[in-house]
């Protein structure tokens, strides 16, 4: 994301060793604006010289599906450099606080918790971070090979140019997918935090619940401003994965029926394609989801604390209170405000794009219907 101009911060190591996040030089703003000078100056490459005679010669559903492909790659370029240009301020002061409640609040979590119990929470973050770099990647080489074999080495220019362009969509699909697990740290983090001291002998420390709660309600906000920044540029980038889907579904059918002609290697390899950016759509819906239930979960194991004996009736009242204002405050992620991302969002979004493939191949066959009585007629 550095490479391709779309943080607006950097870390610094200062001479005692802390890190610190300061605001770049406008050096970097016109670095910035040149990449995307030279990202939009590349789509005159993105449309081989044989558009209308190679493989999509006769099929104007592909040459179509190309052409709003490169209208959202150009919506998806301006959403996410604009954040970076227009909501600089913000950006930082949202990477700020992350850094400053993490080192505020690592101590009390680590006292409470435990350094074994927060590694293997970390460990099985770092797994979910790794399955998503690995997916995105085969992703990546699996549509390199994919374009290969359908422009070959004539339009090597045009295939540089597709990989830059998609490079950069994966780098902020995994860079927003990193801001998700920082968050699901924090959350989880709280629960371990919960749940230790709910296992702790007979008596209950309000002291402890309070600072858990506090830590709780601060990240939340922190989140809910995270997703409200962020939400017009992942819109853009959704409604690219969506096009994308479909379009490469759609190949699939194409290879499936010999309409484009391909070996084996090649069905293996569209295959692939096919089956790893499902499974890279489904990685962020899912993680999403997580993210949000990790923030949830937390009231419902602060309820388990209002049936405690221990508890005098004060510390029962402001328990109670804490409690309420956990659950009555949600963690929900929505695109634009109307759709909220969950994992039945992900099934409809999926049923959406079959829908869609499945409309294009009545059109597919209804054109070779009509191709096949023109040359009945003619004959």
């Amino acid at each position: 994301m550095l490479i391709y101009g779309l943080m607006p911060t950097t870390l610094r190591t200062s001479k005692n060793s802390r890190l610190r996040i300061c605001k770049v030089s406008y050096v970097y703003l016109i670095y910035s604006f040149c990449i995307t000078l030279c990202l939009c100056l590349q789509f005159r490459y993105v449309f081989p010289s044989d558009f209308f005679e190679g493989y999509m010669k006769n099929n104007i559903i592909l040459q179509w599906n190309m052409i709003v492909n490169a209208g959202l790659r150009v919506l998806v370029i301006g959403s996410c450099y604009s954040l970076v240009w227009l909501r600089r301020q913000r950006l930082v002061r949202l990477y700020l606080e992350f850094l400053l409640y993490w080192r505020l609040h690592w101590r009390i979590l680590r006292r409470i918790v435990g350094d074994q119990a927060l590694i293997n929470m970390q460990l099985q973050l770092a797994i979910i971070l790794l399955r998503e770099i690995y997916v995105n990647y085969a992703m990546l080489c699996c549509f390199i090979v994919v374009q290969y074999q359908l422009l070959g080495k004539k339009e090597f220019l045009q295939i540089l140019v597709k990989i830059f362009q998609i490079l950069m969509m994966t780098a902020i699909r995994v860079g927003f997918s990193s801001l998700l697990l920082l968050l699901t740290h924090q959350f989880e983090s709280v629960q371990l935090a919960l749940q230790a001291i709910r296992r702790r002998s007979r008596s209950c420390s309000m002291e402890d619940l309070r600072r858990v709660a506090n830590i709780h309600t601060k990240w939340l906000h922190l989140a809910q401003s995270a997703f409200r920044t962020y939400n017009l540029s992942m819109a853009t980038v959704f409604a690219i994965m969506f096009a994308v889907n479909v379009n490469v579904l759609y190949h699939g059918v194409q290879y499936g029926n010999d309409t484009i002609k391909s070996d084996m290697s090649g069905d293996i390899i569209g295959f692939a394609l096919l089956v790893t950016n499902l499974w890279s759509s489904g990685l962020v819906m899912n993680l999403i989801e997580h993210t949000s239930n990790s923030c949830n979960n937390a009231g419902q194991i602060l309820r388990q604390f209002t049936y405690h004996r221990q508890l005098s009736p004060d510390s029962q009242l402001e328990l109670e209170l804490l409690t309420n204002r956990i659950r009555s405050n949600k963690l929900v992620f929505q695109i634009c405000g109307c759709v909220v991302l969950n994992r039945a969002a992900f099934l409809s979004y999926m049923s959406s794009v079959l829908n869609k493939v499945i409309i294009l191949m009545q059109f597919d066959l209804k054109r070779k219907q009509e191709t096949a009585i023109q040359y009945v007629n003619q004959t």
